[in-house]
């Protein structure tokens, strides 16, 4: 069992370091309306539906054409170009009253209980999901072959390291985000940087998934 933990965390590790870069980003970006918890929830769920792939197809039962898994690579790209949108037409007036309408919005939901299906599938968590499973689609070449040899007992010991690391890979991306010179660079030049950083991870995805030759 200890070996299975020790497997667990190196391959976690192997399979996810630049992940924490990711992640830094995300909570460089902290604002009304994208939470801490967004980002730890879309990491988490966008994280385990990559493990549940890589279960049910060590299986023969995956219900994905994990080949194409790759094309997932283009969300990051959209939001990159979106973001570049954003910061390229938002002027300051327009990022004000931005900010009054988000304020008036928070205050009307504060007023009324918020609908489960909107705390389900809140868009800021959900675009952190999703750009974790189109940055973590080449992880299924290691995790697949690697389940394929555990048993139910191993698996689980598996999924739960997994999760562990998952959160400390948050922490550890929220504490890259808050050095005072990342975070300095982060906030003086995201209208470059930012959209720049997520269409570069679609592109390494596309690229290094094998989904464009």
């Amino acid at each position: 069992m200890l070996a299975t933990i020790i497997t667990s965390i190196f391959s976690f590790i192997g399979t996810n370091i630049d992940d924490t870069f990711v992640l830094a980003v995300w909570f460089s970006q902290v604002n009304g309306s994208l939470r801490r918890q967004d980002i730890v929830f879309g990491q988490l769920i966008g994280f385990e539906f990559l493990v549940l792939i890589s279960v049910f197809a060590a299986y023969g039962l995956s219900f994905l054409p994990t080949d194409q898994v790759g094309w997932l690579g283009v969300i990051p790209i959209i939001l990159g170009i979106r973001k570049w949108f954003q910061y390229r037409y938002q002027t300051d007036a327009a990022h004000e009253e931005q900010k009054v309408k988000a304020k008036l919005k928070r205050d009307i939901q504060a007023e009324k209980p918020s609908s489960l299906l909107h705390k389900l599938f809140k868009p800021e968590m959900m675009a952190v999901c999703l750009v974790t499973i189109s940055n973590g689609a080449g992880n299924l070449t290691v995790y697949i072959p690697l389940f394929t040899e555990y048993s139910v007992l191993e698996l689980a010991v598996t999924v739960i390291v997994f999760t562990l690391m998952t959160g400390l890979w948050c922490y550890l991306g929220y504490q890259i985000a808050n050095l005072p010179l990342i975070k300095d660079k982060l906030e003086r030049y995201k209208q470059i940087l930012i959209p720049i950083i997520f269409i570069a991870i679609g592109i390494y995805v596309l690229l290094e998934s094998g989904v464009l030759g």
